[in-house]
């Protein structure tokens, strides 16, 4: 049995050193909880083992070979639109702050439904024009080698910092069910996603998604109609909110401006600069799988991602009570479901961590392996380029580790993260694309501006209550345009091909 239904209230775990040996569900449940995600972890890994020994090319390790299904594109997009940390995280922010908090996602809805209309077919083009692996192959394409670096610099900011939120969702699972340290959490969640990653690449990670995708989606559907039954529906949900002094807190309106403009330009804008996306573009067999896998799956995540938020909120409504709001997908999942299809949907949630930390940890090591460690090195060989692959994951992920200790709040090391790689990378992407005027010099000095500034701002710690995106991008932005407006505009045979390769 789970300790209780309505009513039920977590024990009170610090957020860094914790009380080892807390376990917030009773010895049997704990017992099949660790069993059923220990058999899914090997089951997983075995399957990238699998893989990994159908690895031949650099293609297959970072882009999948170019070869990849609409089913399994619709499936690994949203096991990447939905990772586990933004589960547990966007959970607490719906059961603290009610629906409005849904604003903290919604912006980079928005913005990719945009991305998807006006830069889809124009990155899909280039890509395979190209043969692209990376967001610095193109940066590099249109602005000079001298570019590589700092996009792929910026580029590891993030995804070093993405993939470090899904150590810490996979630490707090062990925490609450064997009461492991935090920390020593941290590193058995590296563990197991490192050498998942390190075996089969992007190429594993697209296949075992298409498993981890569907487990994932039906836990948290099913945990979403069974708490919204309890509360008697939506029109509960009102009443429940009205008695509860509130009538706002399902009101998607309510974020305060300051806080919509911070995720605008940091979950928002960092879409149109997420790698993991430019290359599942250009890993779709075709264009028309390219097109339609994104256009479904977004919808389809869209829809998921609400359910998350409205998770929480509805736990609060139901007056599911808990000392430790972080640990709030957990204690709702464990107030109203019984104890068997708890256990599947704790390990839904496994499969959700799991799907989203390999895709951001390739995605990450595809730039230091591409980027940095092939020019550096000089290798062209096929199996040497496979072999730069693989370090350059357990690289990325020793980053990740260390930021993860550092940063262990979700959402900031998410929201950090972000926010240096669109302060360096938007501008200059999109003037790359469709600004005839820029330059190797504006583009080059955009990034590397754009990127430092949010740097120091971040460890100056934030001056004057400014988040470092509001000073990397505008930095970067007037670098872009006054560098290039004062050097010699780039021959027009250069940008006419990229506008070809558009087409």
């Amino acid at each position: 049995m789970l300790y209780g239904k309505k009513g039920f209230t977590a024990p009170k775990p610090e957020c860094r050193d914790r009380e080892v040996g807390f376990t917030m569900f009773d010895p049997q449940t704990n017992f099949y909880l660790i069993a059923s995600v220990s058999v899914f972890i090997i089951f997983i890994i075995g399957f990238s083992i699998y893989v990994s020994l159908r690895i031949k090319t650099y293609e297959d390790y970072n882009v999948a070979g170019r070869n990849v299904s609409l089913p399994a594109l619709v499936l690994t997009m949203m096991g990447t639109a939905i990772g586990g940390s933004t589960v547990l995280g966007f959970t607490t922010s719906g059961y603290l702050l009610g629906l409005g908090r849904s604003w903290e996602i919604l912006p980079a809805y928005l913005i990719f439904i945009l991305m998807l209309v006006f830069l889809l077919r124009a990155i899909r083009s280039l890509g395979t024009s190209y043969n692209l692996i990376t967001i610095p192959d193109f940066t590099a394409l249109r602005y000079g080698e001298k570019a590589r670096l700092p996009s792929a610099l910026a580029l590891l900011f993030a995804y070093c910092a993405i993939t470090g939120m899904q150590y810490t969702a996979i630490a707090s699972f062990f925490y609450i069910a064997t009461g492991l340290d935090m920390k020593a959490g941290i590193f058995l969640g590296w563990l197991i996603l490192t050498a998942k990653t390190f075996l089969g690449g992007l190429k594993a990670v697209i296949m075992a998604d298409s498993i981890q995708g569907t487990v994932q989606n039906l836990g948290i559907l099913i945990l979403f109609v069974v708490l919204l039954a309890s509360i008697g529906g939506f029109g509960g949900a009102m009443e429940k909110a009205e008695a509860m002094g509130d009538p706002d807190f399902l009101n998607p309106l309510r974020m305060p401006l300051g806080d919509f403009v911070v995720f605008f330009f940091t979950l928002g804008a960092y879409q149109v600069v997420r790698q993991d996306v430019w290359q599942r573009v250009w890993a779709a067999k075709n264009a028309r799988v390219a097109f339609t896998g994104f256009w479904v799956s977004t919808v389809f995540s869209f829809l998921i991602t609400i359910a998350v938020f409205a998770l929480g909120s509805f736990g609060r409504l139901a007056g599911i009570a808990m000392d430790e709001p972080a640990l709030a997908f957990y204690s709702i999942s464990a107030a109203v479901l019984p104890a068997a299809i708890f256990i599947i949907v704790i390990t839904a949630l496994m499969a959700t961590i799991i799907s989203c930390g390999d895709s951001n940890l390739v995605a990450g090591a595809s730039s230091l392996a591409n980027d940095i460690l092939r020019p550096l090195l000089g290798a062209t060989e096929e199996r040497k380029l496979v072999s730069y692959s693989r370090y350059a994951v357990l690289m990325t992920s020793l980053v990740a580790l260390v930021l993860a200790l550092y940063i262990p709040r979700l959402i900031e090391l998410w929201v950090t993260g972000t926010a240096m790689l669109t302060s360096g990378l938007l501008f200059p992407v999109l003037a790359a694309l469709y600004w005839k005027r820029a330059t190797g010099p504006g583009g080059v000095t955009a990034i590397w501006g754009g990127l430092l500034a949010a740097v120091v701002w971040q460890l100056m710690g934030h001056p004057l209550g400014l988040h470092p995106v509001l000073i990397g991008l505008p930095v970067s932005f007037l670098l872009l345009l006054t560098v290039s407006l004062l050097t010699k505009p780039m021959q027009d045979y250069l940008f006419d091909t990229l506008a070809a390769g558009k087409r």
